[in-house]
């Protein structure tokens, strides 16, 4: 099927702020834009070539690299974002919210075609405010791997109506950090400091886990600077993490997504505490995303913000006893300088035996998606 846009195009729309730009470009071409004025629908399909040397697999995760989950989530509101400005709504680019998110694959550095299909369900509109929303599937190489139940972009965020504050935060861990921690002294411990922080991110921070232990993102992707609060009560299974990332106006991203953070990198951010959260639990395996159930977004993250702030109330942790599996899901709210900017609900991570890619490089099974694969 030929483009209606090829990368020519799209890279014209990016540089005049359209979509982002450089790394955060999220696919190469356009082939099926339409409108359907009497049903009032259309589609967008957009589609990615996916490279063994794309940079993101340099660094989620070292040793193990994968498509951020994140980056589907934003290529659809990216789509969506597109349409609204081929329709004449340009000023229709922010992301309001995602609702019913479910990830059951995964994009491997092999892969080589990825296909964001966003059906479009409604165009809004109401005095000088729009809103596009729409349905979508991920798939690699044509295999499904991502759906999404409903994704909105618009001309301005949502209100935040609710009275939710973000109260004290503690004080950051003492920085210091001179030699790995046991294993014991991981799962003991409440809070992390930056520099431990940048030693799980690099699988350096426990000196003998119990088999594969599950990282965080390095470098670019990595979304948090330290741990100020991590907890669980096994006998009401509910548990918390309060963690911060600095934010300075000198952030790689700004650049690329016309000054404000791109939405998807909170929604990450989420998942990468829950990810670490399985770890700090005692888990033996490697995390990965599993969706949401919503996203809503109040206001963006700007280059004058100082300091975001994530804070997960964990609702639900399961250990599955046949395979020693590990799920956990959590409701989050992402503050910037004390102002809610993010609140997602049921947020879900898992934790799985046998399925990295440590052989990377190596054109091997381990190195292309689709279906969760696990090593023989």
């Amino acid at each position: 099927m030929s483009a209606v846009m090829g990368e020519t195009e799209l890279l014209a729309m990016a540089e005049a702020g359209t979509l982002p730009r450089a790394l955060l470009l999220p696919f190469h071409s356009v082939r099926v834009l339409a409108w359907d004025e009497a049903a009032g629908t259309g589609r967008i399909e957009a589609v990615r070539r996916n490279s063994v040397d794309d940079w993101f697999y340099g660094c989620h995760f070292l040793g193990d690299p994968v498509m951020p989950g994140c980056w589907g989530v934003d290529a659809v509101w990216q789509a969506l974002r597109l349409f609204a400005a081929w329709r004449g709504l340009p000023a229709c680019d922010k992301p309001m919210g995602m609702e019913g998110v479910s990830f059951f694959g995964q994009i491997r550095p092999y892969d080589k075609e990825v296909v964001y299909a966003v059906d479009v369900l409604s165009i809004e509109r109401d005095g000088g405010e729009a809103m596009v929303t729409g349905k979508a599937s991920v798939s690699v190489d044509g295999v499904p791997v991502y759906t999404i139940a409903s994704a909105a972009v618009g001309t301005g965020y949502w209100q935040d109506e609710s009275k939710s504050v973000l109260g004290a935060v503690p004080p950051a861990p003492e920085a210091a950090y001179r030699a790995p921690l046991s294993a014991a002294e991981f799962t003991g411990r409440s809070a992390f400091s930056h520099p431990e922080i940048i030693a799980l991110s690099r699988g350096t921070l426990v000196k003998d886990p119990a088999g594969e232990m599950g990282l965080l993102p390095d470098s670019l992707m990595l979304e948090v600077r330290d741990v100020r609060r991590i907890a669980f009560d096994e006998a009401a299974g509910e548990g918390e993490i309060l963690a911060t990332r600095a934010n300075a106006p000198t952030e790689w991203f700004f650049p690329m997504s016309g000054g404000s953070k791109p939405a998807a990198l909170l929604v990450d951010g989420v998942w990468q505490l829950l990810g670490m959260f399985l770890a700090w639990a005692g888990n033996a395996g490697t995390g990965r995303a599993l969706g949401f159930e919503r996203v809503e977004l109040f206001g963006a993250v700007t280059p004058k913000d100082a300091e975001l702030v994530y804070k997960l109330k964990i609702l639900k942790y399961f250990k599955a006893p046949q395979t020693g599996d590990a799920f956990a899901r959590a409701d989050a709210e992402v503050f910037a300088d004390g102002r809610r900017v993010l609140a997602m609900a049921n947020a879900n991570v898992g934790c799985h035996k046998n399925i990295r890619y440590c052989d990377y490089p190596v054109d091997g099974v381990m190195g292309r998606g689709g279906k969760l694969m696990v090593r023989a």
